[in-house]
């Protein structure tokens, strides 16, 4: 029964509006012959013709076995990126005939537009494409796509549904990834703030001079070489490399809410997987550790992109979960692993200094060790609240209670800054590009 119904979707024939207009016209006649009978015999041949040119047109459109198509998507998906998902559609029986497609793409993926409008070309060829921008990460299937052809001044559409199975994985945003990748191979910056193209890094050795440019420290001015040259020149420095990195992600109940189209938990992923890379780069071993009120992954810090590659597969798979985090055990598991003085990066939530004692207390025992860099998303709502100018008296306690809420952040990052611990409070939607600015500047800073 349902095999049936499948195979008569893929041969269905949609009315236009003319056919309906036909239909109609013919019915006032038959009405009509009420008050003639004569009538009948125009009835008989404008029906008689009518069917003809339907059925002529309904033969000339193109059928599901004269169609084939390819889609072609990104491999992988990343996650909260804009992606073209593009589709061609061949068929020499439609060549010059305006068409629709619709493919069958999973809502998680904001498939935009649901169809695309387009016309085959006189070799039969239809190339359309849409924007998809992937809300969760996990594999999506694609299992057909619906075409839509017509004849201008045609009675038919014909719609024909292309079996296209395919599965695709989203990734985290595996894309700003590669955007790093091609910046450092054209010697561009890699992030906002990024003054040089080589890798900055902890000062270790001599590595040259040049000239001061702005945004230089200009501690590293060499007065020396000022003198003889007559214009400011800074000391050039190589990086210290071989320094670990811990990417400690919180995955408990405060990183489900929302921030913008993503949670905060995929906006750490992501901020996670390019931290990743950019460590890498650097020479630096990397590892991660995911935890809710239990430890969901741990790698030990390695060096090399196939650590990054283990890594970007942990976090394809990372939940978050509606429980409350304990870092006591996830922090404690750290300082079991790492055998030296590292850098950890904790990326969570932070509310008022109650709720977040807790992790306050944890952080401050870790970071007697080793550098803990404490990163908290601010949501761009609260943020636009504060900002805001309250016009009615909703605005100013909506106001009153997103200055409170900052108020306490802020003081919970006072009390960690005293105790050695660093922070940073940056809206979701700037995260990844704000903490590989701060990671490079620490490095630079020689603080590890």
């Amino acid at each position: 029964m349902i095999k049936r119904f499948v195979r008569r979707l893929r041969w269905t024939l949609l009315p236009q509006r003319q056919l309906l207009i036909a239909l109609a016209a013919g019915a006032a006649l038959i009405a009509l012959t009420t008050l003639d009978g004569l009538l009948w015999i125009a009835v008989g041949v404008y029906h008689a013709v009518l069917l003809v040119l339907i059925v002529i047109d309904a033969l000339r459109l193109p059928r599901a076995r004269d169609l084939t198509a390819t889609r072609q998507t990104p491999r992988p998906f990343s996650l909260g990126a804009k992606e073209e998902v593009r589709v061609l559609v061949s068929g020499r029986r439609a060549a010059g005939l305006p068409a629709r497609v619709a493919d069958h793409v999973p809502l998680d993926l904001s498939p935009s537009p649901r169809e695309a409008p387009g016309t085959f070309d006189a070799g039969g060829q239809l190339r359309v494409s849409y924007t998809t921008q992937a809300l969760r990460r996990g594999s999506y299937s694609f299992p057909a796509l619906d075409v839509r052809c017509w004849r201008p001044g045609g009675w038919w559409v014909r719609q024909v549904r292309l079996a296209l199975p395919e599965r695709v994985p989203v990734y985290p945003d595996v894309l700003a990834v590669r955007k790093h990748q091609f910046a450092l191979r054209r010697g561009l910056r890699a992030a906002a703030g990024l003054r040089r193209a080589q890798p900055p890094g902890a000062s270790t050795a001599f590595a040259g001079l040049r000239d001061y440019v702005r945004g230089d420290d200009v501690r590293r001015i060499s007065w020396k070489a000022t003198a003889r040259r007559d214009h400011p020149i800074t000391v050039e420095v190589e990086a210290e490399r071989g320094q670990q990195l811990l990417v400690a992600l919180d995955c408990g109940r405060l990183m489900t809410a929302r921030a913008g189209v993503l949670t905060k938990h995929d906006h750490a992923v992501n901020a996670a997987l390019l931290l990743a890379h950019v460590g890498q780069t650097q020479g630096d071993r990397v590892g991660l550790l995911a935890f809710s009120d239990r430890v969901l992954a741990m790698l030990t810090p390695q060096r090399g992109p196939g650590q990054v590659a283990l890594i970007n597969r942990a976090l394809y798979s990372l939940p978050a979960e509606p429980v409350e985090p304990d870092f006591g055990i996830a922090f404690s598991l750290a300082a079991r692993r790492l055998n030296r003085r590292s850098l950890i990066v904790v990326l969570t939530d932070v509310l008022d200094s109650e709720t977040s004692r807790d992790l306050v207390n944890h952080a401050l025992r870790l970071g007697r060790r080793h550098l803990v860099l404490l990163v908290a998303m601010a949501d761009p709502a609260l943020v636009a609240a504060r900002t805001a100018e309250p016009v009615a008296s909703s605005d100013a306690y909506r106001w009153a209670a997103a200055e409170e809420l900052l108020q306490d952040r802020a003081r919970s990052f006072e009390v960690l800054a005293r105790g050695g611990v660093l922070g940073l409070d940056v809206e979701a939607g700037k995260l990844s590009a704000a903490l590989v600015e701060r990671y490079l500047e620490l490095k630079e800073r020689a603080l590890l």
